[in-house]
């Protein structure tokens, strides 16, 4: 027998086996090209969450504006809906105000200047007892009886001015811009805070 002969008698005995290593190594190749994007896609959804990435690969939290109706905690009720909001100023905001809300964060719209007073009514001529009162531009806005005996004020230094604080209240320049809370004692300011909003 020839050669060829041979080999096609061995071939004969063994029909699937060529066919068998073929295919396995078909499926072997569809297998690892499968894997390999498979590792890809994974790689890209991770790159999406790591913190720095690009604003575009980030999905923004919807805004919302409404009227403030209540703060509970670090539950802001505005417009009828429930916000978990981070800020120093939370606990400072009046029903009545007009927020923006966006994921944790919160900022006030309306009125533009506005100042928190908690402490003596006497001192400011709002009566007997512990108030808390709220200034919009400067001007008696909001005053509710109770709160602590502790006094003091949360207001905006802009500009080299305190704004929507009312006038005549004994007040230094504090260190910078922003957002202060001011303990006043015997209408003297005994210490300075800076809140971050």
């Amino acid at each position: 027998m020839r050669r060829r002969e041979v080999l096609a008698f061995l071939l004969s005995l063994f029909p699937g086996a060529a066919l068998a290593d073929s295919r396995e190594g078909k499926e072997s190749k569809r297998e690892k090209e499968e894997e390999k994007k498979k590792r890809k896609r994974e790689d890209e959804a991770e790159e999406k969450t790591k913190p720095g990435a690009s604003s575009e690969d980030k999905k923004e939290s919807p805004v919302f504006y409404g009227q403030v109706e209540a703060v509970q905690g670090t539950t802001l009720w505005v417009a009828g809906r429930a916000f978990k909001v981070d800020s120093p100023l939370l606990p400072y905001l009046a029903p009545g105000m007009v927020v923006q809300v966006q994921g944790k964060s919160v900022a006030v719209v309306s009125p533009g200047a506005w100042a928190y007073y908690q402490g003596s009514g006497e001192a400011l001529g709002l009566g007997r007892g512990p108030v808390r009162a709220w200034w919009k531009e400067g001007l008696l806005w909001r005053v509710w009886p109770g709160g602590s005996q502790e006094t003091l004020l949360v207001a905006r230094f802009q500009h080299g001015a305190w704004q929507g604080v009312p006038p005549g209240l004994p007040l230094r320049k504090p260190p910078g811009e922003g957002w202060w809370l001011v303990w006043l004692e015997g209408g003297k300011v005994k210490g300075l805070k800076r809140l971050d909003d």
